[in-house]
């Protein structure tokens, strides 16, 4: 078909992806840029969206391209898009807060937080599974062109590598010589969470916990002092005891979010310590209210990143600071890869090569 692309859609929630030859996506606005697609990140959201967990609170019409990971070049820009920002052939990452520019959070800087926000793959916009991706405005693009760094490495940091460095910068101020932060989930999110702990935690010893040792090793390689087997039965606040002479950890991040990591997090916390959630695996947890109060534990929730985090980010890639482990994938074996991420047998981020 000509003027057609490849794109790997939900048609049926809860069934493998259909690769599709769609039409290939037209400029129709001034402030529209097509994306020539280079990489996708596949993240747990998706399996969330393709297996109909969130079709009450996020409905789709279908058939619906996932993908909100995305980096590629600029393939074609409407005609009030500035040449300064981007132009056809420059290689982009794709922000995914998609605001309306003028709420409150919007003018603040954190669209990603904005009450009208559409994200690609996950709202009426389709995603990167695709060949070619239609993003509608120029703002939502940070250009990397000649910074030498590749798609492939580029596309995870829009989420994965984005949402932990946001998490990180909440608590902060709660870092440095003496104190101990604990990472748990070394997936996607969790391997940058590690670097990132290292980077601005300023001596702060880290701890990553994780069912998996391909995952804690990853963790190690990435700067964790001590790693922790989840998997294990044993009393988890006794370990951890036996690794800090007594005490808990100060800061914990949650890249997981379950019932039982949240009551995990509270155990292990430390007087005055914070638990940063990220993850959206559980539906509810338990807080205990009476060492809540008596510890005075705060608990945070923290949403992606904004754009100037993400530009920050990219920032550390370019310099080498941080690193994207990375496994790839062509879009002919999504469904494959679907099924590896569900099994928990992607060590880093898996990524889809168009």
């Amino acid at each position: 078909m000509e003027g057609s692309i490849r794109s790997a859609r939900i048609h049926e929630y809860n069934k493998p992806l259909e690769l599709d030859n769609i039409s290939k996506p037209a400029i129709r606005g001034d402030e529209q840029v097509l994306v020539k697609v280079g990489a996708t990140g596949l993240c747990h959201s998706d399996l969330h969206l393709i297996n109909g967990e969130w079709k009450d609170i996020l409905p789709l019409n279908l058939p619906k391209t996932p993908g909100h990971e995305i980096a590629g070049w600029v393939e074609e820009v409407g005609k009030s898009v500035p040449e300064n920002i981007v132009k056809p052939g420059d290689l982009v990452a794709v922000f995914g807060g998609w605001g309306c520019g003028s709420c409150i959070y919007c003018k603040s800087g954190d669209e990603q937080l904005c009450s009208f926000a559409k994200w690609p793959g996950l709202s009426s916009f389709d995603g990167g599974f695709s060949e070619y991706v239609l993003v509608p405005s120029y703002r939502f693009l940070v250009n990397v062109a000649g910074l030498g760094v590749h798609p492939e490495n580029l596309a995870p940091l829009t989420d994965a590598g984005l949402t932990p460095y946001r998490a990180i910068k909440k608590v902060k101020s709660m870092l440095g010589p003496g104190k101990k932060i604990g990472i748990i989930g070394i997936g996607g999110l969790g391997s940058y969470a590690v670097q990132y702990a290292k980077i601005l935690g300023g001596g702060t010893k880290i701890f990553a916990l994780d069912r998996s040792s391909s995952k804690l090793e990853l963790a190690s390689r990435s700067g964790a002092d001590y790693q922790i087997n989840i998997q294990s039965t044993d009393n988890l606040v006794d370990r951890i005891r036996s690794e800090t002479e007594g005490k808990m950890l100060d800061v914990i991040i949650d890249c997981v979010g379950t019932d039982k990591t949240f009551y995990d997090s509270i155990n292990i916390l430390a007087k005055g310590g914070s638990v940063v959630v990220v993850g959206l695996f559980g539906t509810a947890a338990k807080i205990p209210i009476a060492s809540t109060v008596l510890n005075e534990y705060k608990i945070f929730g923290s949403l992606w990143g904004n754009y100037n985090e993400l530009r920050e980010v990219i920032e550390l890639l370019k310099e080498g600071k941080i690193k994207s482990n990375t496994t790839k994938f062509n879009l002919d074996d999504v469904n494959k890869a679907i099924k590896l991420l569900k099994d928990g047998q992607i060590v880093g981020r898996g990524v889809l090569i168009p």
